[in-house]
């Protein structure tokens, strides 16, 4: 990152969609969406070293806070994967609903959630039971983030390029219920809380901006102009 090198190009599969690190730092993880699969880099050399098989379609994604296991969203089907990182296996797929694009766990361990985007639903899965509760969101949610306290999952409603939606649903973990829509930008797809979990950025596809959102107020407070099809977001302490 000081020097602006490229350090080195990391041959993975067919089109790859998403990219998540461990959190002990071990692994960065990439879903090869034409593949059926997913491939483990092991970041202390930056090879591959596991190409693990998921279902149809594996899109967004995030890995339990012990770094143990991933969960998966498969579009192709209705599944999400859980891929064990210690053995390198996928354990098992959880039915969760229609196009599942991204999906993505508390960090106890305890609760799955997944965008259904052919629902316009979000998909809550008791991890423990695999009982599956669905919530209204708005139309063709993309991605979901769960904030640092487990206390609420925010949902970014994209819609479609010709129909764009432009909000975010906001979930209330505990009471299983849409408490807030929030108006943001055109196609709203990436989505991310602060680690201070004060603010939510949302990348908006189709107007090329970031929406900054209060978390407190549950409103728009910046947007800031961004270039290229704003998609997925990331943010750093």
């Amino acid at each position: 990152m000081e020097s602006d090198e490229l350090i080195k190009e990391v041959e993975v599969g067919n089109h790859p969609a998403h990219i998540v690190f461990t959190e002990n730092g071990n692994f960065a993880v990439v879903t090869n969406n034409e593949d059926n699969n997913i491939s483990v880099i092991d970041m202390a050399s930056y090879e591959v070293v596991n190409t693990v098989e998921t279902g149809i379609g594996p899109h967004g994604f995030r890995i339990s806070a012990d770094s143990q296991k991933a969960y998966i969203a498969n579009m192709g089907e209705d599944t999400v994967s859980v891929v064990n990182l210690e053995t390198m296996k996928e354990e098992k797929r959880i039915k969760v609903g229609a196009v599942p694009v991204t999906a993505g766990v508390t960090s106890d361990g305890k609760t799955l959630v997944a965008t259904l985007n052919a629902e316009n639903a979000l998909a809550v899965v008791d991890l423990e039971t695999e009982k599956v509760e669905k919530i209204e969101v708005g139309v063709g949610p993309a991605q979901v983030y769960v904030d640092v306290n487990d206390e609420f999952a925010y949902v970014a409603n994209q819609g479609t390029k010709d129909a764009p939606s432009n909000s975010v649903t906001v979930i209330e973990l505990a009471l299983r219920k849409a408490t807030a829509e929030i108006i943001t930008g055109k196609g709203a797809h990436g989505v991310v809380t602060s680690p201070d979990n004060k603010k939510v950025y949302v990348t908006n596809m189709f107007e090329d901006t970031v929406s900054i959102i209060d978390k407190g107020q549950n409103k728009v407070i910046e947007t800031i102009e961004v270039k290229g099809v704003p998609n997925g977001i990331s943010i750093t302490e």
